[in-house]
């Protein structure tokens, strides 16, 4: 024996005293082999045992195992061989069960004595003991496990539950029939949740079967979402006021209905200590009593039949021993082999203790079986089979009784190994599992009245209720639940008020106190407790407002469409020529880009519908003003080009190249000025392509997915469109410049009105746009933008003018397109002719200027932007342009005269309301008049009649009022308001005389200038 045995043997002797022979009563049955065996017969108090029997964990345990050694010795006696039982009393105190337990060690060493300085235990019993039964709680089994391990003897216990004990290393020489109380707390559990028991209470002993259950008890419960309001561990030793204060407290922690759910896992006799205080201060109507195979299933003590009805619980699988009842009710007084029975029947039938002939004729008919008794028979029928099989190993099987191979190598190691593979011994069905535990049977009782009934079945961990025997109990919970969409807010220890969470989480059912949010691109379902995944769509086709757009895209489409065939087909009238044929074709184009982005934009995205949509909204906004842009910017070069050309000619230096300012160089401008952001947005697409992304819109009621380009995500589209933006604002300042250009060639208010409402547009849309987190309204705010933007175009730029071609072809003519509005003519002014450069303007708006040798020269428009020196057949004017594309069709030779209508006109400083008026003539109103070889053509602009002199007082009353109204509609002042004027400003007595010289001088100026030009003609009508 190891140092570790001989110390652990002097605390046991030191323990009980280290008495020399031990003195009591005991069962002792005689047998080659003998058991011992530990049984709780007696109560104890105080850590002193009493008087008062144990009969069911005592008495009937007791004859139970005699009983069952019967059983074996009559199997044993074929081979000769048989068991003896030493039982003892430890009446569940563990330093009597560890006094006997040594004393059942020392058997091992065949009554050595082990002495030591201070001690000397001796044995009093002169045959070895193999093997050790009990005891049955685990207080007392853990430290007996230790010392008997120690000295290597097996032991059996039929009732020790503690998980502890089945540490195989620690505990090697035991073994159980039961199984462990990992178990027992599992089955507790699924017994509380089945029932819909979730708040509970629990009191458990100050021991490792209290402490090991409570463990595993909240382990589990934990699992099944059960929670235990008020829990407290007790001692033995707690006293009556304490324990008041324990049962107080409980009481507090009732549920719903009122009602207090208490599990007592602790030993039999505080359990009905505990629940008799309750019953005594407070009743028991309302409490629910919960326990363990401590002391479930056994009868209550006298009088608490009431106090534990409706109990309910979990014990060891509850079968009846056959023949037990019967064995135990023939059993006497005078019990040969139990001391102690005599003391059970006085106890039990209150026989008298002088005369126990009272008892002797005592009819225990109101016997009442310990349902788990069998479990020490078990113990018993493996030793024995043990014992069986060991024989046969050593001794051949035969009736040779106890061989010599037998007495000199039966160890405990050998009877150990031969336990753990008993299998159904004398056909008990029993067996250990893993060689250590008994199997999971359970039974579930419940106590009804008088009696404790199976109401169901715990095996392999799986709870069956025996059918029409289930409890019909309410459920337990300390606070109603919550209702869908609501989150537990804990008050107290398994309490809870209620509160909503946010639409956009949920209350899981494994977490009902805390809100969960979803994960992106999920949402709560309809009970807001389980996260749905969010259905991902783009704008569907059956939409209100996607139809809606389309609609309006479509018509945009046909009347762009109907515009262009018009332009194409007309391309020859003035209206379109002066429109500019080309650009005109271009902006169409970009109006076009216009209304097919939205079908682009609404189709379900994929990287190459965001990439065409870049492409189509940059260049729909850039086509357009850029084709405007160089439209104005040719016409304003060529209207500013008029004073420089007529001063070179006039000086006889060069003049400009006529190409520079031609619709051609418009288109080549349009071209280049898309073609540089079309190739920046070709760079943006290589270097950022484009990708769907799926952006989600929650709200109470639904939730969406949209799926749409990562452009309409961020601002990409504003950096885009940011060059269309300063093209807009470069129209506008040109069409502030070129607002008094001819009417046909005069588009300044229809562009301004465009440009500013775009403009308005956009900063109507770019709010809407930025601060919008719905995909859907950015894609409808880009949809209508840009639908808006081409009608806007058409309207304004197109409308009118398709109207005249179409509708009014009579107004398509020159005098139309080139006549100037005077309250926009670009050479208009007050009417006084003193100016430096005032009879320079009233003379170019009757005349065009053209040398031979270069270039056709006059101020309105000059000739230096005429696009070709082709000319169409039948036509006085290029075909390309049509804006300034004019040919003069009469020519004057430079030593030719002035006619006298056209002399008369410039002396009378009559002109036209436009120059243009002449080169957009038509040929029909020509008149020839046979005044001489030096004239051909007599009329200019119309019926302009003949005069030798402007005096008028000379005229009659109707020329002289028509010359007057045509000298007020462009802006001169008449003889008379010049006459008027003059007197008025000398304020002398020789205005008149200064008057005529002054205009004797204009007169020769204008003969002057006339004479110095190159050539002159008259654009006839």
């Amino acid at each position: 024996m190891d140092l570790a045995a001989v110390g652990f043997v002097l605390m046991a002797c030191l323990a009980v005293q280290c008495p020399a022979e031990t003195s009591g009563k005991e069962v002792r049955i005689e047998g080659k082999f003998m058991l011992g065996a530990l049984f709780p017969i007696h109560y104890s108090k105080d850590q002193v045992c009493t008087a008062e029997i144990n009969e069911q964990d005592g008495i009937q345990i007791l004859e139970a195992t005699v009983f069952a050694l019967r059983k074996v010795n009559d199997e044993l006696k074929k081979k000769n061989l048989s068991i003896g039982l030493i039982a003892r009393d430890s009446c569940y105190e563990t330093n009597v069960a560890l006094q006997h337990a040594l004393e059942f060690a020392e058997r091992r060493y065949n009554s050595r004595s082990i002495r030591y300085d201070n001690c000397t235990c001796t044995s009093s019993v002169s045959k070895d003991v193999i093997g050790v039964i009990g005891p049955p709680r685990s207080k007392e089994t853990v430290p007996v496990a230790n010392l008997l391990n120690l000295f290597q003897v097996p032991q059996i216990s039929y009732f020790a539950t503690t998980p502890e004990l089945s540490d195989n290393v620690k505990y090697k020489f035991f073994k159980r029939t039961v199984p462990s109380d990992m178990y027992q707390a599992r089955a507790l559990v699924s017994i509380l949740s089945s029932l819909g028991w979730e708040f509970i209470s629990i009191i458990y002993e100050d021991s490792n079967y209290g402490i090991e259950g409570y463990t595993h008890i909240m382990e589990a419960a934990e699992d099944a979402g059960i929670c235990f309001g008020y829990d407290k561990r007790v001692r033995e030793t707690t006293s009556d006021d304490e324990m008041k204060e324990i049962v107080k407290d409980l009481m507090k922690k009732r549920n719903t209905n009122g009602k207090v759910l208490a599990v007592l896992f602790m030993q039999y006799a505080m359990a009905y200590r505990i629940m008799g205080l309750v019953d005594t201060i407070h009743g028991t109507k309302n409490v629910i009593w919960i326990g363990g195979d401590a002391w479930i299933g056994r009868e209550p003590p006298s009088g608490f039949e009431n106090v534990i009805n409706g109990a309910i619980g979990i014990s060891p699988k509850t079968k009846k021993y056959p023949g037990f009842a019967e064995y135990f009710k023939e059993l006497i007084i005078n019990n040969p082999h139990n001391p102690w029975f005599g003391e059970y029947l006085m106890q039990r039938y209150n026989c008298s203790t002088s005369k126990k002939s009272s008892c002797s004729n005592t009819k225990m008919n109101d016997f009442k079986e310990l349902l788990t008794a069998y479990n020490v028979r078990n113990a018993v029928y493996a030793f024995g089979d043990a014992i069986d099989r060991i024989h046969t190993s050593l001794c051949g099987g035969g009736p040779t009784g106890v061989c010599d191979s037998m007495k000199t190598n039966l160890t405990g190691e050998l009877l150990l190994q031969f336990l753990a593979n008993v299998s159904d011994p004398y056909q008990s069905k029993f067996r250990f599992v893993k060689g250590r535990d008994g199997p999971v049977q359970y039974s579930v009782l419940q106590y009804q009245p008088r009696q404790w009934t199976e109401t169901g079945t715990y095996n392999e961990e799986k709870l069956v209720w025996n059918s029409g025997n289930r409890p019909e109990q309410e459920t337990s919970v300390c606070s109603l639940p919550c209702k869908h969409g609501d989150f537990r807010s804990r008050s107290d220890t398994c309490c809870w008020d209620c509160k909503p969470c946010p639409y956009t989480d949920i209350v899981n059912e494994t977490d009902p106190y805390n809100c969960q949010a979803c994960g992106t691109g999920w949402t709560p379902g309809l009970l807001q407790n389980a996260c749905v995944a969010i259905p991902v769509k783009h704008l569907e086709y059956d939409n209100p407002y996607v139809i809606l757009i389309f609609v309006l895209s479509s018509v945009g489409i046909v009347l762009c469409s109907i515009v262009s065939v018009v332009f194409v087909f007309k391309r020859s009238t003035p209206i379109v020529k002066a429109t500019g044929f080309e650009t005109s074709l271009v902006l169409l184009v970009g109006i076009l880009l216009s209304y097919i982005s939205p079908f682009i934009l609404v189709s379900e995205p994929s990287t190459a519908s965001c990439a065409f949509f870049r492409i189509f909204l940059g260049l729909s906004y850039t086509m357009a003003y850029s084709s405007i842009l160089s439209k104005l910017m040719v016409y304003n070069r060529a209207f500013d080009l008029q004073s420089s050309i007529k001063n070179k000619t006039i000086q006889g230096q060069p003049l400009l190249h006529r190409n520079i300012c031609t619709m051609k160089t418009a288109l080549v401008m349009t071209l280049t000025l898309s073609a540089l952001h079309l190739f920046a947005i070709v760079f943006w697409i290589i270097g950022d392509t484009p990708v769907t992304v799926v952006s989600y819109s929650i709200t109470r009621e639904s939730a969406i997915g949209n799926r749409s380009c990562i452009d309409l995500r961020n601002f990409s589209y504003f950096v885009s469109l940011g060059w269309s933006f300063l093209l807009m604002i470069a129209c506008l300042v040109f069409a502030l410049k070129t607002r008094k250009l001819p009417d046909g060639m005069n588009d300044s208010h229809e562009i301004m009105y465009c440009s500013f409402t775009s403009f308005i547009l956009w900063i109507t849309f770019i709010p809407l746009y930025a601060f919008s987190d719905n995909k859907v309204v950015k894609v409808m705010s880009l949809s209508i933008a840009l639908v808006v933007h081409g009608t806007l175009c058409l309207l304004c730029l197109f409308v009118t003018k398709i109207y005249i071609v179409v509708f009014r072809p009579e107004k398509n003519n020159k005098e139309r397109v080139m006549r100037t509005t005077p309250s926009r003519s670009r050479n208009s002014f007050s009417g006084s002719p003193h100016g430096s450069n005032a009879g320079d303007k009233r003379f170019s708006l009757a005349l065009t200027l053209e040398d031979k040798t270069s270039t056709n020269a006059s101020r309105k428009p000059s000739t230096a932007c005429v696009a070709d020196d082709t000319e169409e057949e039948g036509e006085d004017y290029s075909a390309t342009t049509g804006t300034l594309p004019f040919k003069n069709t009469v020519m004057i030779d430079r030593s030719e005269k002035f006619s006298v209508e056209a002399q008369a006109v410039l002396d009378c400083h009559v002109t036209s309301v436009n120059s243009g008026d002449k080169l957009l003539g038509n040929k029909d109103d020509q008149d020839s008049t046979g005044l001489g070889d030096t004239m051909r053509t007599t009329r200019v602009n119309g019926n302009i009649p003949n005069y030798e002199n402007c005096d008028e007082d000379k005229l009659s009353p109707k020329d002289a009022r028509k010359i007057s109204n045509l000298q007020g509609s462009i802006g001169f002042k008449t003889q008379g308001e010049l006459r008027w004027h003059s007197s008025r400003k000398s304020n002398k007595k020789n205005a008149s005389s200064e008057n005529i010289i002054e205009e004797e001088k204009q007169q020769t100026e204008s003969r002057r200038l006339s004479q110095s030009l190159p050539e002159v003609n008259l654009q006839n009508v």
